[in-house]
């Protein structure tokens, strides 16, 4: 037969003890947690800011509109935009926008044109895009290449 003492189930001690190590545990994991969400955040918009690049050059190179195209990097607004013209118009119907996340911001250049036809590119270096704690760089080169650096 139980006697009375083995049928009580979880003491208050057991129980902020197990509490416990719950968060504990929690306090060790939610910061990795958190810079595998940044880690991502940057190579996702890394991907996606190489894209647009890459986009604009083509549309140039098919002479699509019969016109040059580019990206436009505008951190305030935390915003890119894929631009036709020689030099980016705010409030231009033909601008695609697309925003950047809060933790990210580019530096290198204000923008990018290329040239129709030959796909040629205004701006020649490094572009960076940074959160709070790495860094992706994509080079852009003097033919047009452009590159996401590891």
């Amino acid at each position: 037969m139980l006697d009375e003492t083995t049928m009580r189930g979880f003491t208050l001690v057991e129980f902020f003890l197990i509490l416990i190590i719950i968060l504990f545990i929690l306090a060790l994991l939610l910061p990795l947690g958190f810079n595998f969400y940044k880690g991502q955040q940057l190579q996702i918009c890394s991907q996606q800011i190489l894209q647009a690049l890459r986009q604009a050059q083509s549309k140039a190179m098919g002479i699509e509109a019969d016109s040059n195209f580019g990206v436009y990097f505008d951190n305030a607004n935390q915003k890119y935009i894929l631009f036709k013209g020689s030099s980016y118009v705010p409030g231009d119907p033909d601008n695609e926008e697309f925003d950047l996340p809060s933790i990210i911001t580019v530096t290198g250049a204000s923008g990018v044109v290329f040239s129709k036809l030959k796909g040629i590119p205004n701006f020649i270096g490094d572009i960076t895009i940074r959160n709070n704690d790495s860094i992706k760089t994509i080079n852009i080169n003097e033919i047009g290449r452009i590159n996401l650096e590891p």
